[in-house]
């Protein structure tokens, strides 16, 4: 009787964790800054990003488990030039060059998710809207560089950049991510 319960058991627990949410490829990030009046977006990434999440039967809590770290001097907007002033103005700062993120919360019924995101010292949750398509759940929402007091290095920033983005430069950042999952 003990070995066919315990049989049981196994199987149950053996189903239960084949249809557990997991990772299933790269997480992809992306940012878009904005510049001139007609407020142009020019895009990038990090070359440097950890992830770390865990399988759970539990979509939210599979979401809520993501941990992400960032190297801001790997960021990569395309452009040589544009990375080395990105870097030597806007993370100039020892205190911004790591960027941590977390989700606290997720509401399946309006598609949306609170991202915790740290930079400078300074957390702020993060409003996403997100939908789920082709296995990933793809979110997007936005930061404004102010409220991380870099105020600072965005003004270095801006003042490099004055020529070039014809005297505007935005202070706000759409975050956007994609996280392959599979269950």
């Amino acid at each position: 009787m003990k070995i066919k319960l315990f049989i049981g058991i196994f199987c149950l627990l053996s189903f239960i964790s084949l249809n557990a949410y997991e990772l299933n490829g790269d997480l992809k990030l992306q940012w878009t800054g904005y510049k001139t009046e007609d407020k142009v977006g020019v895009s990038g990434t990090f070359k440097e990003i950890k992830l770390k999440i865990k399988k759970n039967d539990n979509f939210v809590d599979f979401l809520k488990s993501a941990n992400v770290k960032i190297n801001t001097l790997s960021l990569d907007s395309g452009l040589d030039v544009r990375n080395k002033s990105m870097v030597n103005t806007l993370f100039s700062l020892k205190s911004s060059q790591k960027i941590t993120a977390s989700i606290t919360k997720v509401d399946e019924k309006a598609h949306t998710l609170n991202m915790k995101l740290t930079m400078n010292k300074v957390t702020k949750n993060v409003p996403m809207k997100y939908m789920i398509k082709d296995g990933k759940v793809m979110a997007k929402g936005e930061i404004d560089i102010l409220n991380y007091k870099m105020s600072d290095s965005f003004a270095k920033f801006a003042k490099e950049c004055f020529d070039l983005h014809k005297g505007k430069t935005f202070s706000e950042v759409t975050v956007a991510f994609e996280l392959p999952f599979k269950k």
